[in-house]
């Protein structure tokens, strides 16, 4: 049976990797129990609290 599709609203942004670079980060990533995206959002977050006080002005 189909799965459901969420009503999410998220957008995506994609980055061009070396193949041996994506490789060594997903072995790390295995290696120390996380995922690539929770590595990026958690990277990302000061940026995206400073953009969002820049949209408040």
């Amino acid at each position: 049976m189909p799965r459901k599709k969420l009503d999410r609203k998220k957008d995506y942004i994609q980055i061009v990797i070396q193949p041996d670079d994506k490789i060594a980060f997903e072995a790390w990533c295995i290696a120390n129990n996380i995922t690539m995206s929770e590595i990026i959002r958690k990277e990302i977050a000061p940026y995206v609290v400073k953009g969002k006080k820049l949209l408040e002005r």
